[in-house]
């Protein structure tokens, strides 16, 4: 019974999600300790508030970069969402909110498409072929704003509705997060269509011996990463009641990070939902908490950098450590 418990508590202890847990308590016990405001109901939910859309996009990029690709047009994706649904929006006033969620989702399942027919399809390099796009999407979201902006006065109620309203005393942008949390969860870990997903990510040739067609699921990854991206648009738009062409700049930096930052394995084929809601939420605290110290908010890109390296060293770290276990479990089996 003693050697049972012992083994429990180690794989417990080795982890990585403990590890990420554990690095989690100790920013929150910093945070509170030199911002005790942070701490109250509403300044936490305002921070999830302000970070759920990284969140919807971390869990799109967790698709592509569990295929073994990488897709940084998700920015420029969330902002021609987001600056159509605003034109037509304010154009046309009558129209009930519930349009531009479907539309917003149309928008980017259009995009990431495209993306799914040049990397599935077409062979191209993930990142060439998204960065140009990122290029083609932003440069169509400026035509399409004219380099006009929106503001408050322009949107209307049941739009503004699906971020803002609370319901239970939580805004709507954060139930929709939740949803989304665990759909990917459901998906990943329990259809046939999200196992092939890990598959492709960990050995191209084992998964089309066994007759998995390698397009066709980087075509799916691809149009749900476009979907949640167009997703983010609309919501972004929404909760923060303004747009412009320039929203979503660098965003898939802070969701690339997320992933990273949650275990997701960036050559494929490794990472769980969980770890990037814990990710996530670690990004949420280490934002917010640099945009309460001002001297500190100078330093937020290098700081995010930094977060970068740390946990790709942190990935190569488990993962070989993870690698040797296995080699001693097997030599002890000999």
């Amino acid at each position: 019974m003693g050697v049972k418990n012992k083994i429990t508590v180690s794989k417990i202890t080795e982890s990585r999600n403990f590890g990420l847990l554990l690095g989690l308590a100790v920013l929150l016990i910093l945070a509170a300790v030199i911002t005790p405001s942070m701490y109250s109901l509403n300044s936490i939910l305002n921070m999830l508030q302000n970070n759920a859309v990284y969140g919807l996009l971390a869990i799109g990029e967790m698709m592509i970069i569990l295929t073994g690709g990488i897709d940084i047009s998700i920015g420029a994706t969330l902002s021609l969402s987001g600056v159509v649904c605003c034109r037509l929006m304010a154009e046309n006033p009558g129209v009930p909110g519930a349009v531009w969620v479907l539309l917003a989702l149309v928008i980017g399942g259009i995009c990431g498409a495209f993306n799914g027919l040049l990397v599935g399809y077409f062979k191209m390099v993930p990142m060439i072929a998204t960065l140009g796009t990122m290029y083609a999407f932003r440069g169509f979201s400026f035509l399409f704003s004219g380099g006009q902006w929106w503001f408050p006065h322009q949107f209307i109620d049941s739009y503004l509705a699906f971020a803002t309203k609370r319901i239970l005393g939580i805004p709507a942008i954060l139930w929709i997060l939740i949803a989304v949390f665990i759909l990917a969860f459901l998906f990943l870990g329990y259809t046939t269509r999200g196992r092939r997903i890990y598959a492709i990510g960990t050995n191209r040739e084992s998964s089309q011996v066994a007759g998995i067609k390698e397009e066709k699921v980087t075509f799916l990854a691809m149009v749900i990463c476009g979907m949640l991206a167009g997703l983010s648009g609309m919501l972004y738009t929404a909760n923060y009641a303004t747009c412009s062409y320039s929203i979503g700049d660098a965003y898939e930096m802070t969701a690339i990070a997320i992933c990273i930052l949650g275990g997701v394995s960036i050559t494929g084929g490794k990472g769980k939902v969980d770890g990037v809601v814990i990710g996530f939420l670690m990004m949420a605290v280490i934002t917010y908490f640099i945009s309460l110290l001002p001297g500190l908010s100078v330093w937020s890109d290098a700081i995010q950098g930094a977060i970068i390296i740390a946990a790709v060293a942190l990935n190569i770290f488990t993962e070989r450590s993870a690698e040797k276990r296995a080699l001693k479990e097997r030599g002890a089996l000999i």
